[in-house]
């Protein structure tokens, strides 16, 4: 049944913007990210704010909330070379960024490449994971950033 499915699908090729956070390698389709920032100055505390949001900025002319995507995934912080950038997504037109260690760069694959996430992820925030891809050696998992805004705040209910 689930061959049957998977005949069904439209295969496309998507880019995907592989990144590191805790240690381990991630990733997100490019046409969920409006911008990658470097994290240059610390964000303006929000008090009462969610544990896992870090703050705001204002690097032009908007705000962008930031979450620190290692709190949002239930990750150990890491200790290996970091070069720490900001994911900003703009979805329902709200600005938010996450936070991570680092980002290594950008490819192409076809959706057949993406398996569906098995019982081994890296984080036990399961929704946060709606794929895997094994690329050269490493194995990259591809997260929902709506399903960790939602978890952050359920009112806003992206989609």
């Amino acid at each position: 049944m689930e061959k049957d499915n998977q005949a069904n699908e439209v295969v496309k090729e998507i880019e995907i913007l592989e990144f590191r956070a805790g240690g381990n390698s991630y990733g997100i389709n490019v046409n969920d990210i409006r911008e990658i920032l470097p994290y240059s100055k610390k964000p303006l505390f929000i008090p009462n704010a969610h544990p896992y949001i870090e703050g705001i900025i204002k690097p032009r002319d908007f705000i962008i909330s930031i979450l620190d995507l290692v709190k949002c995934l239930k990750l150990n912080a890491s200790d290996e070379y970091k070069n720490e950038m900001l994911i900003v997504t703009s979805i329902n037109d709200l600005n938010i960024a996450f936070h991570v260690d680092s980002v290594k760069g950008i490819f192409r694959v076809m959706t057949t490449e993406v398996a569906k996430p098995g019982k081994k992820i890296t984080t036990s925030f399961k929704a946060a994971v709606e794929g895997v891809l094994t690329r050269e050696d490493r194995k990259i998992e591809i997260l929902n950033y709506r399903n960790i805004i939602n978890e952050v705040n359920a009112n806003l209910n992206v989609k």
